[in-house]
């Protein structure tokens, strides 16, 4: 019986656990250990922070999904890796060992402005979405159409319970760089309309009680800040000598193997796939290496080659910009209306339901 741990339930993983609703893997004994029950889904974030959804609407129970599958689950967070020896030992005190092993967790979102070295993964930034809703002046910081999709979201619920003061949202660069000058333009419009006050190109300096300094010399006064500045690496990997890549993400090839340690799989957020060094940390490509990594951890049990996985790289993108209207983003053009977040919410929740059991 070979054992095959699953580390994390980010979406490739996620893949996995669906394909063994209908797979029979009786030479498999298949473990998914995770820091918590409940897998958030950041796709429907800002409708939960808008006040649209539910908790409950909004997360996977994995316990359940495990239970209707032939996985065994386990609730507690790895703090220790020793690949040669092949054991893992987590916060609860557990040791576990493996033969095969695959890695799809969720990256810490950065937040030294906190004054923390690692922040809380998903299932504790709801805590935080609900404090920041309601403080007297929040701040957000980011550069990541996630931030801005937050930021308005809490512009809108704060609109909807009469709070007259604004959100603040400070980038160090262009409001959607990375999306092209017509989604930037765009989204400057729809945030003055939203009476969310934003600064671009300017980058926090210093965070002192009551203010935050940029290093253009702006003061914006705060009662909560929000960072939610990127995808940072676990120190799991580089505690463990795996190969990294220079921001300590797992270094994988484009079967999603490890070539130092070929029993060592990673897909989703967490890794970096070596022919690939810039493609984006998205849920989309996470969402789209779950069949190919699948496919490789029983090739690679049963000896035969691998599958190389290949990035898709025109799709669209999909934000919510408050009050159930939605900016879709696909190349250089963008479409901003009532269709388009019936659109995202129809995708969202087909995805969600899926795992339901």
């Amino acid at each position: 019986m070979t054992k095959l741990l699953l580390i994390g339930s980010g979406h490739a993983h996620l893949s996995i656990l669906r394909s063994l609703l209908h797979e029979n893997v009786s030479e498999l004994e298949v473990t998914l250990i995770t820091s918590s029950k409940f897998q958030y889904f950041s796709g429907v974030f800002s409708g939960f922070t808008e006040g649209l959804y539910k908790e409950d609407e909004i997360r996977i129970d994995l316990a359940s999904l495990c239970d209707s599958t032939s996985v065994k689950f386990i609730e507690d967070t790895i703090i220790s890796f020793d690949p040669i020896q092949k054991v893992l030992l987590g916060f609860s005190g557990g040791i576990y060992s493996f033969d095969v092993i695959s890695f799809d967790m969720e990256p810490w979102t950065s937040s030294e402005l906190m004054g923390t070295p690692e922040s809380n993964p998903k299932h504790h930034v709801i805590e935080e979405i609900k404090k920041v809703r309601t403080s007297d002046a929040p701040v957000i910081i980011g550069d990541c159409l996630a931030a801005v999709e937050l930021a308005l979201s809490i512009s809108t619920w704060r609109k909807k319970h009469n709070m007259s003061k604004p959100v603040s949202f400070i980038s160090s660069n262009s409001l959607l760089h990375s999306y092209g000058v017509n989604a930037t333009n765009k989204i400057r419009m729809i945030a003055h309309d939203h009476n969310l006050v934003f600064y671009e190109n300017e980058r926090v300096k210093e965070v002192n009680n009551n203010y935050v300094l940029t290093d253009k010399g702006t003061e914006i006064k705060y009662s909560i800040l929000l960072p939610i500045t990127g995808a940072k690496a676990s120190s799991l990997f580089k505690q463990a000598l795996l190969p990294v890549d220079p921001s300590g993400f797992l270094l994988v090839d484009d079967t999603l193997q490890s070539d130092e340690y070929p029993y060592v799989f990673g897909a989703g957020n967490c890794v970096t796939i070596s022919e690939y060094p810039d493609l984006e940390k998205s849920d989309f490509h996470a969402t789209r290496q779950g069949p190919i990594l699948w496919r490789n951890i029983k090739r690679f049990i049963s000896g035969r080659p691998l599958a190389r996985y290949t990035p898709r790289s025109n799709f669209f993108s999909i934000l919510s910009t408050g009050e159930q209207q939605g900016l879709m983003i696909y190349k250089n053009r963008t479409f901003h209306g009532k269709w388009v977040w019936n659109l995202k919410h129809y995708i969202d929740q087909k995805y969600v339901k899926k795992h339901i059991r």
